[in-house]
């Protein structure tokens, strides 16, 4: 069988390397040239702001975190922004992006609607390189129609392709149609991303939620759950002073848990058109006579068995992961992990949680599944041990 290869971080699999408390979480309360951030283009300190752009047309700009910090397991940061001085097309543009990326603090990509992080120039040149497999959080300020944008004042969470398979527009992976707050009225806004994997929620000037989507962050982070963490903008033939007043990170406490195992994984075997990195197909690989390690992708039932010809006791040991199981109940009711959600019964084996990591043993073979009833839109996986007793 061939091996499964995916550049994400696998849940309770990698091991974060130690870093300094100040990379772990910080605050900017505001900006000064003291402080460490990594400016590109036009980006500069304006007063105490981190201003990405100035109002005028046709620039873009990034600011990044100076080292790499753990994303994949979880995170929460906090911004302030205002946008000011619109004009041109549009009356203001483009917007900015919270952007996690595994390219390095030099990356810089493309004006106009392509915000900094995504394919163009500003002028459909789709040539303009964008930031290989970034996730970009887009506060987006001017709705691109050949882009196929929702409005001219929305939240769209993307991801960039692999290299060489980028495209443009970029694939979103989810968004709000329309947003309450107006994003380039000139007034202060603050902006909340939550991240408690697979479930990214973001909030703006209000405790309730304006967008929750399902994101596999490990996609823009490397073996480690390490990213870069910043902010791209860019302005096209519109334009305003794209400005970030404060600034803050906490990221989630990190396992050190690692099963040894001989599998490489790289994102190219994960499914297409699918938020969370779902394996295109399972791995079973023999660690010892008695012992396995299984990567099981959430869409497919039954889908990974060992021999047991004599049905011997069968064992799961440090089943870890993240599937949506029902993409309409996303969160605590269709999002989860080995246990299932606890209120719910699974259809396969009722006496357990909906969403479950289950097992079976008949004619000669100890199967695997996670308990639903529809597989095909489900993703994710699980990753678990096996030992026959």
């Amino acid at each position: 069988m061939r091996p499964l290869v995916l550049a994400v971080f696998l849940l309770g699999r990698s091991v974060i390397a130690a870093d300094p408390e100040s990379d772990r979480h910080f605050d900017y309360p505001h900006f000064s040239r003291d402080q460490r951030l990594n400016l590109l283009g036009a980006a500069h300190y304006f007063g105490t702001a981190l201003r990405l752009t100035d109002a005028r047309q046709q620039t873009s700009g990034a600011a990044w975190y100076p080292v790499k910090v753990p994303t994949a397991q979880g995170f929460d940061t906090e911004f302030q922004f205002q946008l000011t001085e619109q004009g041109g097309l549009g009356n203001g543009a483009d917007g900015f992006a919270f952007v996690l990326q595994t390219n390095g603090p030099s990356a810089l990509a493309g004006r106009g609607s392509a915000g900094g992080w995504g394919l163009g120039d500003g002028q459909r040149n789709r040539g303009s390189p964008g930031i290989p497999r970034a996730i970009a959080v887009f506060f987006d300020t001017h709705r691109n129609t050949e882009d196929h944008d929702p409005s001219g004042n929305y939240i769209g969470v993307f991801t960039n392709g692999r290299p060489g398979k980028m495209h443009w527009p970029a694939r979103r992976l989810g968004f709000t149609t329309d947003l309450r707050v107006m994003l380039k009225d000139e007034n202060r806004h603050r902006a909340r991303l939550l991240y408690r994997p697979p479930l990214l929620t973001i909030y703006l000037d209000d405790p309730d939620p304006v967008l929750v989507v399902p994101v596999d962050v490990a996609v823009a982070a490397d073996q480690q759950g390490l990213a870069w963490i910043g902010f791209t903008a860019a302005t096209g033939a519109g334009y305003e002073n794209h400005d970030i007043l404060s600034w803050s990170f906490h990221t989630a406490d990190v396992s050190s848990a690692m099963v040894s195992s001989n599998i490489s994984f790289f994102m190219d075997n994960c499914l297409s058109g699918r938020n969370l990195c779902t394996p295109d197909h399972a791995i079973v690989e023999q660690i010892q006579p008695d012992h396995f390690h299984i990567v099981l992708p959430a869409n497919l039932k039954w889908g990974a068995s060992i021999a047991n010809p004599s049905g011997r006791d069968v064992s799961i040991d440090n089943p870890r992961g993240t599937v949506c199981w029902d993409m309409k109940q996303r969160g605590a009711e269709g999002c989860g992990g080995p246990d299932g959600n606890p209120n719910r019964r699974g259809p396969l084996d009722k006496t357990k949680p909906a969403g479950s990591l289950i097992i079976k043993t008949e004619k000669g073979r100890t199967w695997f599944s996670i308990n639903d009833a529809a597989f095909d839109d489900n993703e994710g996986y699980f990753e678990f041990e096996v030992e026959m007793r």
